[in-house]
């Protein structure tokens, strides 16, 4: 018997409820994807929900073990009647690869190689939980896959079901408040990519902050003096945006320790900056210092509930012999799903 970890009533609804608004259809399907503890658990919960068979992938690591993983999971899986859909592995060894129809580009599952490629069917699809734009390649060989018949397609954040992108401009205005920067007595500047910048301005300008935003690539260094807090949220551009010169666009000695920064993503160096950061050691570039269920646990809930929408999509289109524009439009008008730029990947 499985005890109930904290907080696990809220998180089993949130999956049921994402469940049910996304109407999931894996029946028959096998599903590999990662077993990991918290919010994370919803994906093999989600995918069982959906009428699937579930391997997912364990392993220790900073966030937990596979004891707690495998607790967290399965008490969540009997509170939803699907405890017996779902089979915790430690090693891909541990499955038939070759009768694998849904794999997750998620967690403990990657790097997706050209050996582990190798080993699937050409019926297998593959869902990417966010959207193509963020795709990082050692994480996944998509042209193995591509060339072996594997379709790859990503989630569309933008879908009406999510709030996505939403969130980001929550969590930075959770920490303006924590630290007592309301939009009465605060100026803030956000610095980063197009899509990170509209979330957040978005949201600030909606709590009457004033806000100045610039994309990485036109920012020209000025008096931040006329700024109490710095937002860096950055995707898409390596450039070193705080750090020592040269090549930095902003000198950490220009920072005073009245400044605050709020780093979501972004290349920085903060070991002379004298001003409090959120977090204490940021993320390195590519990846997030806070991503999106760090507000809402529903952010991730329902962002992985979509991607397996989008592998339902996926079957179904293959089933159907779709291909190139035709794939493309059936997923994209039908799903919450989003191609590749490049038409070779559709």
């Amino acid at each position: 018997m499985y005890k109930n970890p904290p907080g696990m009533g809220n998180l089993i609804r949130l999956i049921q409820g994402s469940f049910q608004k996304f109407n999931i259809n894996l029946a028959g399907k096998t599903v590999l994807t990662e077993a990991a503890t918290g919010n994370y658990i919803c994906t093999p919960v989600l995918a069982a929900l959906a009428g699937a068979k579930v391997y997912a992938l364990a392993k220790d690591s900073k966030y937990g073990t596979t004891e707690q993983i495998e607790c967290e999971i399965y008490f969540a899986a009997k509170q939803l009647n699907v405890d017996s859909e779902i089979k915790i592995i430690r090693s891909f060894d541990d499955i038939k690869l070759d009768e694998v129809d849904v794999l997750t580009n998620t967690g403990f599952v990657r790097p997706i190689d050209r050996r582990l490629i190798d080993k699937l069917k050409p019926d297998c699809v593959i869902p990417l939980m966010w959207e193509p734009w963020e795709f990082r390649p050692h994480e996944l060989d998509i042209d193995s896959a591509v060339s072996k018949g594997i379709k790859v397609y990503g989630t569309n954040e933008a879908d009406f079901r999510l709030q996505t992108m939403k969130y980001i401009g929550i969590t930075v205005l959770y920490f303006l408040l924590k630290e007592k920067r309301s939009c009465f007595s605060s100026d803030v500047l956000v610095i980063g990519c197009e899509k990170f910048i509209e979330a957040i301005t978005s949201v600030l300008k909606r709590n009457h902050y004033s806000v100045i935003s610039c994309m990485t690539e036109e920012y020209e260094a000025g008096d931040l003096a006329d700024f109490d807090a710095i937002v860096i949220a950055e995707y898409l551009n390596p450039k070193l945006i705080i750090g020592s010169p040269p090549g930095s666009l902003i000198d950490n000695s220009a920072l005073t320790e009245d400044h605050l920064i709020i780093h979501i993503a972004g290349n920085v160096d903060f070991d002379s900056v004298k001003c409090k950061h959120y977090p204490d050691i940021p993320s390195p570039f590519g990846y997030m210092s806070y991503t999106t269920d760090f507000i809402d646990p529903l952010a991730v809930i329902d962002l992985h509930a979509a991607g397996l929408k989008v592998a339902e999509g996926l079957i179904k289109g293959k089933a159907e012999g779709l291909a190139g524009l035709a794939f493309k439009n059936f997923m994209e008008l039908n799903y919450p799903a989003l191609a590749f730029d490049n038409e070779k990947y559709w």
